[in-house]
């Protein structure tokens, strides 16, 4: 399977959000019940560091974000 990885933008927040959503209905992926609508999920992001696998025909496979984490 061949695949590019891009930054992620706005307009892939649909793809990547079903997903996120695919990961929680597991019940192992977070304790989250449901993923979080976009401006939600983009304030709670660090703007860098987040990219998403893209097929040849822009389907998106795979994403990944970095979130900020305390420095205690």
């Amino acid at each position: 399977m061949e695949f590019t990885l891009d930054d992620m933008q706005k307009a892939d927040w649909a793809q990547v959000r079903s997903i996120y959503a695919a990961g929680l209905s597991t019940g192992l992926a977070a304790f989250k019940t449901a993923p979080p609508k976009w401006n939600d999920w983009n304030s709670g992001q660090l703007k860098i560091g987040r990219i998403v696998a893209r097929s040849s025909k822009n389907s998106i496979l795979g994403w990944a974000a970095l979130a900020p984490a305390p420095d205690t």
